[in-house]
């Protein structure tokens, strides 16, 4: 099927829903119905056209505000039908759930996954129109839906592959779980680890067609009030887009002065009904003063303590206790002193873990402390969770004994909603332990401030005379707002700030920090975010590491996210102990003490996907920014602990493992290092020593033997039995890769990197780990101009480009523009790769070969896979170094009578969308040497289009600036960072397209 036939399916009725069938809906996907206040929400959503979300929801811990995501997804449903009568949708396709606390995003994403999957597995029903109304939004009014998914589920952990996945099409309707400062740095077009390529996109989207849940705990209110300042600057612009952006904050405190909604039931105060059970239960706590604990003991005796009276917690009924520190040093202590009890199990969880080591320790401890798990709790042992604030907000868990550090009372009242969560018969008991040092009249802490020893007196005066302080929801007073943690204010955000963010390629310098308007002006850090390589060698093989890096780059799940302050320590030396809070932005200074006694030198890996180079390889902890994505010779291992939590028996390098995981492609990195990590129980070993021993020379030797080798171990490796279940990917990827390099493929495919390594990866799917695997990057990325059909013909020119126009128009038409917006976007789709008509491009394309003749193709499989092999053949090709043939796109498209817009507005959106879709020309085109006249020619639709020798777009009089602002101006900072989203992410699908089909389909 062409690339325009495929699309030309029957619009598919939709289901006409009403507020009364959101009972039934909630209903059926979790088999109870929904509260008075859920069903009020959802009645104001549905029913006011403006203003449907308030600013403020005002609940108690445990009220089941994660219900806001249903109501959100089903207020979506419900617009499907204005597609039919060509409305735009005005309810937001985004959601996102947006904490402060790492563990709780993952739990949050576990929600939205479940909602997920119970709409795209259901058959009949309300779930199933619910489903097919969302599939009809994903897909388009024009075109009806295919293999959409009713609802994608996300989570943004930081700026590495997966972790953009979201940024796949403007029209899926999804829910994206994530923190304020992922969500926030893209939302001020500076994510966080992200190169400035994709900072437009994400901007765009998160802030047009979007609702931002903010789960709030104490220093939410920046953000809060940045969101706001966002979105009346929205409203700027000589024609604003005017597309729906939601900030609502979930808070029992919500700030003054806001349109805020209550539940006004009485079901909260109904011991019948499940919500008075949860907020009627008693919850008593005694007080307790660790008096030793002061000065440089005071976190080692605070330790003790804690440690001590949750051991007294445990009985026969109470089974399952959680240990709050304020500290992640505390919290590491803590559990140290229980963890070798053969009476207990204990479970240390903070913010400082890998995702696969969180999710194997959730899967193995936590499942059947959720709340609705507790008639299949059967633990063999008692349980003791030691966490942080990591818990504090939002986290699903239920216990039946709490032992906490004296913290704020609004910090308390959150942790206390762990305890007997869901309101169970049962005698719960609870211990608040404060330090000597804290307990007197004065004492500052640097996270409550004052508040957490005013919290302290103020317990003490309204004990009850057994000495107990209630804290269950309704008997526990209020108490005024200096117990309360302090919060600070963003700055006032000018339009200044807004115009020097704004500009991503190149970005200005200064520009402002945007962690100020995300925490405020705090002593506040962003984390960095580290993984671990043993086959790395940064002194004496740079290029190497390089390459094997960009062969298995950094995948989200197995990176820690380490404070700055503390990784900046580590990298020099120093000591790197993390006394900090575990709340994201709250971390230790940002500042070296120069008093570590190491002589070793820390190398250590910025990455920055394709544009990474020799220079990114550094031991200096200056270079070192907020965000980045660090890479850890796996040889550092005696001082990896330092930086973060990691399970006894963990390898530090799991970058297989993870790759598989988030792309849904197996790969198999072999070197000696690698190797030798192996469990002892694969039989394979021997023979990978062998393969490797003397790699380079049996390579050139003969490539085709090193290639049979490869697969007798392969088939050996797949056989692997009695593995640990950390290690069974080991022989599925092997079996992966075996059937998929079948015959004389494998001789093809593998790489031979520096004569020591050797490295397989798969190009198909497994579909059994994720529809959802976010395979295609950018251009920018190493290997998508080396992309073909899936039966390895190259990409066309002339079928790439009007493939891109239909997904442009869909883009455009789905989310509701007006006829002449649809079609300039759709014309700057048709245009956008013109310019790589170059025959110097054509040659690159060819892996260095000089065309001369044939078809023009927009990607090719013989475009090579690795850095060293794409210089050769970049060299080989003439092309200019840094050469963007967006620019000549640009130059051609003028040049083409009547291709573009007569409206001097859409000439100039067109223009800038083709010079923009790889993120430059924001505002200013990259400069390109290019001495060479080399005439170009096109002809597209019957029009012919010529250009010879430079562009001159780099030139300050060519117009691209003037033409940026200009456009600013008229749709706003954000909306044209959509309109770019359309046409980049159109680019996307259609290359997806091309990798998943073949060229006659």
């Amino acid at each position: 099927m062409g690339c325009a036939a495929r699309w030309m399916k029957r619009v598919k009725p939709v289901t006409e829903l009403s507020p009364t069938d959101f009972a039934e809906f909630f209903n059926k996907l979790w088999d109870h119905p929904p509260f008075a206040w859920q069903q009020a929400l959802a009645d104001r959503v549905l029913e006011r056209a403006e203003a449907p979300w308030p600013e403020a929801i005002a609940l108690p811990t445990a009220a089941g505000k994660t219900a806001c995501l249903d109501i959100a997804v089903f207020a979506l449903a419900v617009q499907a039908s204005r597609l039919a009568r060509k409305q735009a949708i005005t309810a937001p396709r985004r959601i996102f759930f947006v904490v402060d606390r790492r563990v709780i995003v993952d739990q949050a994403y576990e929600r939205a996954r479940q909602l997920a999957d119970h709409l795209e597995k259901a058959q009949d029903g309300i779930l199933k129109c619910v489903a097919d109304n969302l599939r009809q939004i994903a897909h388009g009014e024009a075109d009806g839906y295919g293999e959409e998914l009713p609802l994608a589920a996300y989570v943004l952990r930081g700026g590495m592959y997966r972790s953009e996945a979201w940024m796949k099409s403007p029209l899926q309707p999804m829910v994206v779980a994530s923190t304020v400062d992922q969500i926030g740095s893209r939302l001020l077009f500076r994510a966080y680890g992200r190169g400035p390529k994709t900072w437009p996109i994400a901007a765009g989207l998160i802030a047009n067609d979007s609702l931002i849940l903010l789960d709030e705990a104490h220093c939410a209110q920046p953000f809060l009030q940045t969101l706001q300042a966002v979105r009346r600057y929205q409203k700027w612009g000589h024609t604003p887009l005017e597309r729906p952006f939601y900030p609502v904050v979930m808070s029992a405190t919500p700030p003054p002065g806001v349109d805020l909604f209550e539940d006004l039931s009485e079901e909260s105060r109904n011991p019948d009904h499940p919500l008075g059970q949860r907020q009627l239960a008693h919850k008593p706590a005694i007080l307790e003063t660790v008096e030793n604990a002061k000065g440089k003991q005071a976190t080692s005796t605070l330790a003790k303590a804690l440690a001590k009276v949750a051991s007294e917690l445990v009985n026969d009924e109470r089974r399952a206790i959680v240990v709050f520190a304020n500290r992640v040093a505390t919290a590491r202590e803590t559990y140290c002193l229980l963890q070798n009890r053969e009476d207990l199990d204990a479970v240390l969880l903070t913010g400082r873990m890998r995702p696969v080591d969180k999710d194997a320790l959730v899967k193995q401890h936590l499942k059947f402390l959720e709340s609705g798990q507790m008639d299949k709790r059967a633990l063999v042992k008692p349980l003791i969770v030691v966490a942080t604030q990591t818990l504090e907000v939002g986290a699903d868990l239920d216990f039946d004994g709490l032992v906490t550090e004296c913290a704020s009372l609004d910090a308390l009242r959150q942790r206390f909603g762990r305890l007997n969560r869901m309101g169970r018969p049962i005698e719960d008991r609870a211990a608040i332990l404060v330090r000597g040092d804290q307990a007197g009249d004065t004492g500052d802490d640097p996270v409550y401030g004052e508040a957490l020893t005013k919290t302290w007196n103020w317990l003490n005066e309204h004990k009850a005379d057994n000495g107990d302080v209630d804290f269950g929801i309704a008997y526990l007073p209020d108490g005024d707002s200096s117990l309360n943690a302090p919060s600070v204010n963003a700055p006032v955000m000018l339009p200044a700030h807004v115009d020097c963010w704004a500009q991503t390629a190149p970005e200005p310098q200064p520009s402002p920090d945007v962690a100020l308007f995300l925490h405020g002006p705090r002593e506040s850090m962003a984390d960095v975010q580290v993984c671990w390589r043993a086959d790395l060698d940064l002194i004496g093989e740079k290029e190497t590491s390089l390459e094997l890096l960009s062969l298995c780059p950094p995948s989200s799940s197995e990176t820690l996210p380490v404070p700055i302050g503390v990784f900046k320590r580590w990298l020099a030396g120093e000591d790197a102990a993390d006394d900090s809070a575990d709340v994201e932005g709250i971390g230790t200074e940002d500042s070296l003490r120069r008093n570590g006694s190491s002589t070793e030198e820390r190398l250590v890996v910025r990455w920055r996907g394709a544009e990474t180079e020799a220079g990114d390889i550094t031991a200096d902890p200056k270079a070192i920014r907020p965000g980045d994505v660090i890479v850890i010779p796996a040889n550092h291992l005696g001082s990896a602990r330092q930086l973060g939590d990691l399970p006894a028996d963990a390898d530090l390098d799991v970058g297989d493992r993870a790759y598989r995981l988030v792309r849904a492609k197996p790969i198999l990195r072999l070197s000696p290092k690698l190797v030798d990590d192996w469990p002892d129980s694969v039989t394979a070993k021997g023979p990978a020593d062998e393969l490797l021993k003397d790699l380079a020379q049996k390579y050139d030797d003969d490539p085709h033997e090193v290639a049979n080798a490869l697969r007798e171990l392969l088939q050996e490796l797949a056989d692997s039995e009695s593995l640990p279940e950390h290690w069974s990917w080991l022989p599925k990827a092997a079996k992966e890769l075996s059937k998929e390099y079948s015959g004389s493929k494998l001789a093809r495919a593998y790489r031979v990197v520096g004569g020591k390594s050797i490295v397989l990866v798969g190009q198909q799917r497994i579909s059994e780990l994720t529809r959802e695997a976010d395979y295609f990057s950018d251009e920018d990325d190493a290997a998508a101009s080396g992309i073909a059909h899936c039966n390895g013909q190259p990409v066309r020119l002339d079928k790439h480009l009007p493939g891109v126009e239909g997904f442009a128009r869909r883009h455009a038409v789905g989310c509701g523009l007006p006829e002449d917006l649809v079609k300039a976007v759709a014309c700057a789709g048709l245009l956008h790769d013109l310019g790589k008509a170059d025959p110097r491009f054509q040659s690159m394309l060819r892996g260095g070969v000089r065309w001369s003749d044939g078809k023009l193709l927009a990607k090719s499989a013989a475009m090579p896979k690795t850095r060293a092999a794409r210089r050769r053949a970049h060299a080989d090709s003439g092309y200019p170094q840094g050469g963007r043939h967006e620019l000549l796109s640009v130059r051609l498209a003028e040049n083409g009578p009547g291709l573009l817009p007569e409206s001097d507005d859409l000439r100039d959106l067109v223009l800038h969308l083709v010079a923009s879709h790889h993120g430059h020309c924001r505002p200013f085109a990259p400069v390109v040497i290019d001495t060479q006249q080399v005439p170009v020619e096109y002809e597209l639709n019957g029009t012919k289009m010529f250009w010879s020798g430079p562009t001159d777009l780099e030139r300050l009089d060519s117009g691209v600036a003037d033409r940026y602002w200009r456009l600013v101006r008229r749709y706003g900072w954000w909306g044209l960072a959509w309109l770019e989203a359309l046409l980049r992410l159109a680019d996307r699908r259609q290359s997806e397209w091309e990798e998943t089909h073949n060229e006659e389909e």
